[in-house]
């Protein structure tokens, strides 16, 4: 078995455990290698590929689980899937643990990221010999090498996405911005134009209490000019009248006195005539 980062083995493992995320019925998965009856002895380069019934729409990856005739886990790997298919390079036997490795049937088992399964099956010979310790480092090291350019590859896709999205929420935060500055803008004029309207028509409204007040002073002035003419009528009226009395009292005065006299001279006339 190649050796893993455990964060590719907790990959895999998730990636058989979880609830399939497609919400349409699971597909199945068709080995093409390795082929049915395959046989292998010691330690040898294999792979483990195959096709998924129907095509995913979406991205997809493959969890693979090799086990023993014990039922013992001895092989696990993850793979992209590619226009349906997917592929995985991997080795029998194990150099550090011989006794996990015995002859017998091995079981394959794989599952997508949306549910699709299947297994297959191959048989193993056990060998002690030390012949392919060398070839078996060698393609360890290459598929190490192999899943270690896969996640590296998908991180940089992975990084090259959020750089895309932060990129377009940049953008979009920009264009936001620059609407509201041509608002605020808009609404900076209006108030300038607003406050030399009010300016305006203050100074126009001050203008014409000023006015009105001087008007009201000259009114109240021609008023209280009218009222001593008034005044001054009345009195000379009043004047006017006692003099009219006067007089007329002293013509009744004289008129009185000249009937007394006249009644005076008659009588003395009578008298003389008598």
């Amino acid at each position: 078995m190649k050796p893993l980062p455990a964060i590719a083995a907790a990959t895999i493992a998730v990636a058989l455990l979880l609830v399939p995320l497609s919400a349409a019925a699971a597909g199945t998965i068709t080995f093409t290698s390795p082929a049915s009856g395959a046989s292998y002895k010691g330690t040898v380069a294999y792979t483990i590929s195959g096709t998924i019934s129907p095509v995913p729409s979406q991205a997809d990856n493959v969890g693979i689980v090799v086990k023993n005739p014990s039922g013992q886990t001895v092989d696990l790997g993850n793979v992209a899937v590619t226009s349906g298919s997917f592929s995985y390079s991997t080795v029998t036997g194990n150099a550090a643990n011989p006794a996990s490795w015995p002859s017998g049937t091995y079981t394959i088992t794989a599952q997508d990221s949306y549910g699709a399964t299947g297994t297959a099956s191959f048989a193993y010979t056990a060998t002690s010999s030390a012949t392919y310790n060398v070839t078996r480092a060698l393609v360890d090291i290459e598929g190490n090498l192999t899943q270690i350019k896969a996640e590296l590859t998908a991180a940089a896709a992975s990084e090259a996405t959020e750089q895309n999205d932060m990129k377009g929420n940049f953008t979009a935060i920009n264009t936001a911005l620059a609407g509201l500055t041509s608002q605020l803008t808009t609404v900076s004029n209006s108030l300038t134009t607003l406050s030399g309207t009010l300016n305006t028509d203050y100074t126009s409204l001050n203008s014409q209490l000023t006015s009105m007040a001087t008007s009201i002073n000259n009114l109240s002035s021609q008023v209280t000019a009218a009222t001593n003419a008034a005044n001054a009528a009345n009195t000379a009226a009043t004047n006017a009248n006692n003099a009219v009395s006067s007089t007329q009292t002293y013509v009744l005065v004289v008129a009185v006195l000249a009937a007394i006299t006249l009644v005076l001279e008659l009588a003395i006339l009578v008298r003389k005539l008598s």
